[in-house]
């Protein structure tokens, strides 16, 4: 099914530094989908000003749920909020049972939630992750620096549902704990510093479908 590739990004400690790098050589998203997600807690408001005075980008903070990601820019999980991805849906005019009353559509919504923190933290980067694994659009998750094992488990669900996995690289991370977890639990696609990463996602020859 065509549609926007989703790139799906989340870190902790040491995580905006990261993301500031990533920007810094990311210039090629036209039919990209980017969710962001930051450990943060809910009165740590007002990151998407200071994330968009890296990028041209433009970056995007749900006010609402389900929020349509828009094509070519960024949607920030806010603080205090697991955030989710989800394909839209549609109305089917042919439904096959009494449940299949809908067809799904490669555009992508951001859906918030207050459920319980996961790992101590809400948003929890298992959370987007593993629901951007069901997406029917292609995936990439990126693990930056991170200071629980939070994104690790949600890895290897994307690397299982077949997409592809990006970690920071170690040494370049404040605190690898999350990255180290990952590296235990998939093959990566690729590993490399921020800057690294934000070229590899740039590259036209990664892109692939599922």
């Amino acid at each position: 099914m065509a549609g926007p590739d989703v790139i799906v990004i989340g870190g902790s400690a040491g995580g905006i530094s990261a993301l500031r790098n990533i920007f810094q050589t990311l210039d090629n998203v036209t039919n990209t989908v980017v969710l962001v997600v930051l450990h943060r807690a809910p009165q740590y408001g007002g990151l998407a000003p200071v994330l968009q005075g890296f990028t041209e980008i433009p970056i995007h903070e749900p006010s609402t749920s389900p929020w349509a990601c828009p094509v070519g820019a960024v949607t920030l999980g806010p603080a205090g909020y697991h955030l989710l991805a989800g394909n839209e849906r549609t109305r089917s005019t042919r439904p096959q049972t009494l449940i299949e009353q809908y067809d799904t559509l490669p555009g992508v919504r951001a859906h918030l939630s207050l459920d319980a923190p996961v790992l101590c933290s809400r948003p929890s980067l298992d959370v987007l992750f593993e629901s951007a694994a069901g997406l029917v659009n292609s995936v990439t998750a990126v693990l930056l620096s991170c200071a629980s094992e939070d994104g690790a488990g949600g890895c290897e669900v994307v690397k299982a549902a077949g997409g592809r996995v990006v970690l920071q690289d170690p040494a370049s991370c404040e605190a690898a704990i999350a990255v180290n977890a990952a590296m235990r639990r998939v093959e990566p696609d690729h590993v490399a510093d921020p800057q690294g990463i934000g070229r590899w996602l740039s590259a036209e020859p990664h892109v692939h479908r599922r």
